[in-house]
């Protein structure tokens, strides 16, 4: 049974956990609304696409998880690491009944206040692996940790004292997962300069994407030129800032499109095309086919599976 009284079901809502089956999750606890641990809880069903607003890590104590981060489908077990980020589409697909996780939820905020060391860094290698196959050892060492921060909400203190010891906590929690995430120490950091004007595209872009898909926006939004931008942006990525934009762009579309009833029209407006067919011809050259064959595509797909 869970132990916090004070998270209701709106801040649930507000947090995106409202499948969330609180009577039968073994404990919740919560700093503020920047701090949220959940401990082997228990979903009222599966989980259609939706867009993370916090930092998402998820240590699977036991049995077996399937889902989907950015549509990429993933595979949690027991002592698996997953880490997603804010603005990164999630999904549950199938959970065994024994299924067993320590879910931990950070807010944006929260992270803006502590050194995680090279922020685009970190990002960049959770979006191309966000799960990872911790040894025992390592695993028990996040658990206690995990252990840890629990105590001491237990204590309700909610003073700016108490933010200081969980902004060491996290410092230290983090620490660790830039060793898993990024083992090997010759790896070859971004300039600083480019990380800083990476970070700062992409948290624009989060925010952004659906109304602007122009490069010169962003740019003006950092004082900075377009072909200035755009240097750094291709230097610290490898991708250019037109092509980030369109895999956002893109991505939105494909989840709207696998999850929602929602006319290919409604998508296109969503999205601030100025009609249909510039939003289809704008999927079609990214995807390979229209945004109808696409949705199609996917139901056939599904239907297969159940055979």
């Amino acid at each position: 049974m869970y132990h916090n009284g004070n998270l209701n079901q709106k801040r649930l809502d507000d947090l995106q956990m409202s499948r969330i089956d609180l009577s039968r999750t073994e404990w919740f606890e919560h700093f503020r609304d920047d701090i949220v641990i959940m401990h082997n809880p228990r979903f009222r069903g599966d989980w259609e696409p939706y867009k993370l607003k916090q930092l998402l890590i998820v240590l699977c104590n036991g049995g077996n998880g399937f889902g989907a981060i950015n549509l990429h489908p993933i595979h949690l077990q027991k002592d698996s690491l997953l880490i997603a980020l804010p603005s990164q589409i999630a999904e549950s697909q199938n959970m065994d009944e024994d299924f067993k996780g320590t879910f931990l939820v950070l807010s944006e905020r929260f992270l803006s206040r502590i050194n995680i060391g090279d922020v685009y860094l970190f990002h960049r290698s959770v979006e191309n692996n966000p799960v990872h196959q911790l040894d025992e050892r390592t695993a028990r060492t996040f658990r206690s940790l995990i252990d840890l921060v629990h105590n001491i909400m237990l204590s309700g203190d909610n003073s700016s004292g108490m933010e200081e010891i969980f902004s060491l906590i996290s410092r230290l929690f983090f620490i660790m997962i830039s060793r898993i995430i990024n083992p090997s120490s010759d790896a070859q950091e971004t300039g600083q300069r480019h990380g800083e004007v990476m970070l700062q595209f992409l948290q624009l872009l989060r925010r952004h994407y659906r109304e602007h898909r122009e490069v010169g926006f962003y740019a003006d939004k950092m004082n900075i030129t377009a072909k200035y931008m755009t240097t750094l942006v291709k230097k610290a990525s490898g991708k250019s800032a037109i092509q980030w934009i369109e895999d956002y762009v893109i991505l939105e579309a494909k989840a709207q499109l696998s999850s929602t009833v929602n006319t290919v029209q409604q998508i296109a407006f969503d999205l601030n095309f100025p009609s249909q067919s510039l939003f289809g011809r704008y999927f079609k050259r990214a995807v390979g086919m229209s945004p109808s064959d696409y949705r199609t595509s996917l139901r056939q797909a599904r239907m297969l599976d159940t055979f």
